[in-house]
């Protein structure tokens, strides 16, 4: 990516999902370009039964490749909420996602910048 020199935009945002369980959610898909800077994430555990686990992570373009892992299976309690605040940023065609390990009930907040340098 070059390094940015005159125009763009830089705009605040959110990905509000309800109800993730066993399957993997994207909470950011990013673009060619682009400087994703991901401010907070907030899971709430919805179901009130047991601890559910997540972990957070980041993928190439194609959501299953070459993982990094952010947060690594995270107990929630039942009725409990999560909140990662510690900022980091990444560029292109990165995927941010959500996991679950069991039939969970989770609903995430992801705040973030997006720096669109087209």
């Amino acid at each position: 990516m070059a390094i940015p020199s005159g125009g763009g935009s830089e705009v605040l945002k959110y990905t509000a999902l309800q109800g993730v369980s066993t399957t993997t959610q994207t909470l950011i898909t990013g673009v060619t370009n682009h400087i994703y800077t991901v401010l907070s994430v907030i899971i709430t555990e919805c179901d009130d039964s047991a601890t559910e686990n997540f972990f957070l992570g980041l993928f190439d373009s194609d959501g299953t490749s070459n993982e990094h892992i952010i947060k690594f299976w995270t107990p929630i309690p039942a009725s409990g909420t999560f909140v990662w605040n510690d900022k980091f940023s990444f560029s292109g065609n990165k995927t941010f996602r959500v996991k679950t390990q069991t039939a969970a009930n989770l609903d995430v907040l992801c705040t973030y910048i997006d720096q669109d340098w087209t």
